[in-house]
């Protein structure tokens, strides 16, 4: 049995009152949390820093782990598109895994203990079901011409049949509305409502997305000229991309990740729906240089934080994309933020009952940080 105290305690979504006294089995279980009981003082481990919940990473793709420095910054998200199609199969499968085992592991040891992963094969089941985190896989699906959708929705559920097979939880995903037919969105976002999981897409990350539908000149017409797809039969809803597709979100958790342009009109037009809004900071800037106006998501219960991938970003850390976000904007308090990385995140990805915060009878991991000059410094992974 383990007696840990630190400086502060932070549950998930506030600090503890007084000095309390974490009790754990040697499995790593929470058992309680004292206050002011008399325990041997030679029994207690104490530590310099704040104790948080595991971190949960809302948004990654671990199959691009591969794809780490392979391509340029800066560039755009529809030349950044064609990067990464260019080179995702340029090597082998055992290659590929290889990659996603060490990106894994760098994960655990950053504190991360939750991951919203998005999948399009079946390259990192293994590596998923094997690890000490815990995997909720988003089957991505890409699919613009309406005419495909029942195709491609059944081709997603014979891969959700494989996920199954690695006893792997997961759920299917629209990539973006740029690449995903309202159709196909709308009946994904059913079907995941109808089995209790989580539904996940693109938004608004690129201004060109919003262009596309608009009916402006757009970088996603040469992306499509490039993958020899003709889209004449596509006419532009003249909106934004959030609002061409949100009216066929359900009650169901709707985690939208980047939001890079987002805007208060399309916040507006979302508030009737169950929706998290995911920042990926460090990707915005690797790929359009760009970051999300923060000042305009106010109910901060609603805001997470993934790290995206490999393919567009230097590390997997979200304490790293929390101080990015601290760097960029003084909105956001350590604590807030802290938040977003452990209950938020948990209960976006309906997970809260095991992971997000301090809950008596489970293993939801536990980190050592330090609150310094109003940005956060990961000390150590506790458990």
């Amino acid at each position: 049995m383990r007696f840990l105290r630190a400086d502060k305690v932070f549950n998930g979504e506030d600090h503890l009152p007084g000095h309390p006294l974490l009790v754990l089995d040697a499995r790593g279980t929470l058992l309680d949390i004292l206050q002011g009981q008399e325990v041997d003082e030679g029994r207690i481990e104490k530590l310099e820093g704040v104790i948080t919940p595991g971190f949960i990473n809302a948004h990654c793709h671990l199959e691009l782990s591969h794809l780490l420095g392979k391509t340029e910054q800066h560039t755009g998200l529809p030349n950044f598109g064609k990067q990464v199609i260019t080179q995702r199969n340029a090597i082998s499968n055992e290659e590929a895994a290889e990659h996603a085992k060490s990106a894994n592991a760098a994960m655990w040891r950053n504190g991360i203990v939750a991951v919203g992963d998005i999948s399009n094969g079946d390259s990192s089941f293994g590596e998923k079901a094997g690890s000490n985190i815990f995997y909720h896989t988003f089957i991505e699906l890409i699919g613009l011409n309406p005419a495909a959708s029942e195709t491609i929705f059944n081709q997603g559920l014979a891969l959700s049949e494989t996920l199954s097979d690695f006893n792997l939880r997961g759920s299917l995903a629209p990539h973006a509305p740029y690449s995903t037919s309202k159709q196909l969105i709308g009946q994904i976002a059913a079907y995941n409502f109808g089995n209790g999981t989580p539904f996940s897409i693109h938004n608004q990350e690129s201004a060109e997305e919003d262009k596309f539908f608009m009916g402006e000149k757009n970088g996603f017409e040469a992306l499509y000229g490039f993958l020899n797809l003709d889209i004449s039969w596509f006419k532009a809803p003249g909106c934004s991309s959030f609002k061409s597709y949100a009216d066929g979100l359900s009650p169901g958790n709707s985690i939208l990740v980047h939001n890079t342009v987002t805007r208060e009109s399309d916040l507006a037009h979302a508030a009737s729906k169950n929706i998290y809004w995911c920042f990926c900071p460090n990707a915005n800037l690797y790929i359009e240089d760009a970051l999300p106006h923060f000042d305009i998501f106010k109910d901060r219960k609603r805001l997470i934080i993934g790290t995206d991938s490999l393919a567009s970003n230097e590390q997997l850390d979200l304490v790293s994309e929390a101080n990015t976000i601290l760097n960029a904007t003084s909105i956001f308090s350590s604590e807030e933020l802290l938040g977003c990385m452990t209950k938020n995140g948990a209960r976006a990805l309906g997970i809260d009952q095991e992971f997000g915060s301090l809950l008596i009878g489970k293993n939801a991991g536990l980190n050592l940080i330090a609150l310094e000059n109003k940005k956060i410094k990961f000390l150590k992974k506790i458990i």
